[in-house]
Formats: structure tokens, sequence, C-alpha cells
């Protein structure tokens, strides 16, 4: 496995769409930050950490579907005036920046632009 953040979308989106309750995904700083967001947004409801095993454990992802924008091969960079505003109102574009993971509408608020990372609606 090349990339855990696009481990852990993938999972989201398939546990979402099979209407698990929850699942199990591995744990890194970068992917606790991407489940920060993603409940922030609703995403899904809650998720914990488990040091030992280095296990998250995610519960109740309701989402439609995902775009990954950047992959391992393949890096998307924008700057703030060239942010994409997403698919619909609810879209979620995650963006990978110097004040850490932001969504599109924080980083365009703090004029700071990043790698993009997926796109969730």
């Amino acid at each position: 496995m090349n990339s855990l953040y696009c481990d852990l979308l993938i999972r989201v989106k398939n546990a979402s769409l099979s209407k698990r309750k929850s699942f199990i995904a591995m744990d890194s700083n970068f992917s606790r930050d991407i489940c920060t967001k993603l409940k922030k947004h609703g995403f899904i409801s809650d998720f914990s950490a488990d040091s030992e095993t280095h296990e998250l454990t995610i519960l109740n992802p309701v989402i439609n579907n995902l775009e990954i924008l950047s992959k391992p091969g393949r890096h998307l960079y924008v700057k703030s005036s060239n942010i994409p505003w997403g698919k619909s109102n609810k879209s979620l574009i995650i963006i990978s920046t110097s004040n850490g993971l932001l969504s599109q509408k924080e980083a365009v608020a703090k004029k700071v632009g990043g790698e993009l990372i997926a796109e969730i609606w």
C-alpha cells in the first residue's frame, strides 16, 4: 500500500455504499486529520484511534461519492485564487496547506494554497 490516506478514503466510500456502521483503517497522523475534517463536515459521526494496534475505528460513514485528486504518482497543487469549489454545494475539498489540512472555504478565507487531496460529496 503506497498511500494510507487513499486507502482510508476508499474504505470510507466502500463502507458508506455498503451501509456499514463501522470499519477499521490503518492509523497515521494524516489519516487522523482527514477523519477530523470528515467528522466536522458530517461525513462520519465519530472515530477513535488505538495506539497499540495502529488502527482507526470509524463510525457511520455517509458519503455519496469521492474523487481522489492527488495520488502518489501525481500531486496536484493550486494557488488560493485557483481553488475549485466542487461538484455540489455540500462538496468538501480537502487541501493540504502549510497551515495543516483545510477545506476549500477555509483555504480561500486564509488565502493559502496547497496540495489538493480529495473531493467528497
